[in-house]
């Protein structure tokens, strides 16, 4: 006669295998102990918040007021600065950096006389490290390590690592810039100068006087020609000097903007050494093993009865 399969028969079941049940579960649970304890590796959490900031602050034009006068600047960055920052903080570039500074290969242990062995240490750094945006719309940087103060190290080096990144662009830009301006100064000279040595050349060849009376410049000479050209050419320098001077104010606020570099970052938290660790969670290993130890020796004596009924009927 079958034998029905129910709950009661399950429960049954369960209550006359309990003892070999209960005895596989403590062991499992001191084995699951013993190895979180004594084999599983001890991981401190570090992380740094930061926001980033609109780099437009530190340009000259801010600085000295020269083209947004009455226009609301915000301190901080928009959702494409944070992109761009998120973006560069999971860059390759800066997990080799980190990898290379801080000599991840030998501090995982990885043979780098073995197959793809950067592989293996970057894989193992990607384990532990995450950047991402939280959810107050400010980045996240956090790295795992089994050692704390190595770990608030790494974060606190990919933030300036990030910083110096993002602020690559508009410092290389206002080096251009620069440069830029400083050789067409040395022209504008050039032409500054072209003009006076012409003008004193007229002075002398044709006895050109230059008076000043009420504000009015009267140039005065015994040749019209000569007077007539020597006024459109003391325009031209006029004009050539004030392009001059305006050319070298650029220069100088350019100068201060680079000089400024700023950060590009605003620091909320920065990385300091785990007083404890994150993982492993020890109650939590235990719990699970013994869940799962459980639920298998369950699910094993179901199937062992199950075995020997189906044997009887044979």
């Amino acid at each position: 006669m079958d034998k029905e399969f129910n709950l009661i028969a399950v429960i049954s079941i369960i209550l006359k295998w309990k003892r070999p049940i209960i005895i596989l579960t403590i062991v499992s649970a001191i084995a699951a102990a013993l190895f979180s304890v004594f084999v599983m590796d001890e991981y401190f959490l570090s992380k740094s918040e930061f926001y980033p900031t609109n780099q437009f602050i530190n340009d000259r034009a801010t600085i000295f007021n020269t083209s947004s006068a009455g226009t609301q600047l915000d301190y901080y960055g928009g959702k494409s600065d944070i992109n761009r920052v998120l973006s560069i903080a999971n860059s390759e570039p800066v997990m080799n950096y980190i990898i290379d500074s801080f000599k991840l290969a030998k501090h995982y242990k990885i043979d780098t006389t073995s197959s793809y062995w950067k592989t293996k240490v970057s894989k193992k750094f990607d384990k532990n490290y995450e950047a991402v945006k939280t959810e107050h719309d400010a980045v996240e940087i956090s790295i795992f390590d089994t050692d704390p103060n190595m770990a608030s190290d790494m974060v606190n080096a990919v933030v300036a690592n990030v910083d110096e990144l993002n602020k690559q662009h508009v410092n290389e830009t206002n080096k251009k810039i620069y440069n830029l301006i400083s050789s067409q100064i040395i022209e504008q000279q050039k032409k500054v100068d072209g003009y006076i040595d012409t003008l004193s050349t007229l002075i002398s060849k044709y006895n050109i006087k230059v008076v000043a009376t009420g504000g009015t410049v009267v140039v005065e000479g015994n040749d019209a020609k000569a007077v007539q050209l020597y006024k459109a050419l003391m325009s031209n320098q006029d004009n050539a000097v004030r392009e001059l001077n305006n050319r070298i104010n650029i220069k100088e606020q350019t100068e201060v903007s680079i000089k400024t570099n700023a950060s590009s970052l605003y620091i909320v938290q920065g990385a300091v050494p785990a007083e404890r660790r994150e993982k492993p969670v020890r109650s939590l290993v235990v719990l699970i093993t013994v869940l799962v130890t459980l639920f298998v020796s369950i699910i094993g004596v179901l199937l062992i009865e199950q075995f020997r009924e189906i044997k009887k009927q044979l």
